[in-house]
């Protein structure tokens, strides 16, 4: 059991069940949003490799 205190200072359990289900649903929320952020991740270095060095600031002249 988890006890809390609401907003007006009265006191309230919640039980473990409910305390675990909402641990799991975070967890699986983290879990899809660091796969997500790994995608991206991924997605933005091959758009980098496609563009290479000037692709970032196109004004600028690639000396070699």
């Amino acid at each position: 059991m988890l006890e809390q205190i609401d907003h007006r200072g009265k006191r309230f359990t919640i039980d473990d069940a409910i305390v675990d289900e909402i641990g799991d649903e975070h967890s699986r929320r983290a879990s899809a949003l660091e796969q997500q952020a790994q995608r991206e991740a991924r997605e933005l270095e091959r758009a980098r490799a496609v563009a290479g060095p000037a692709g970032a600031t196109p004004e600028v002249e690639v000396l070699e």
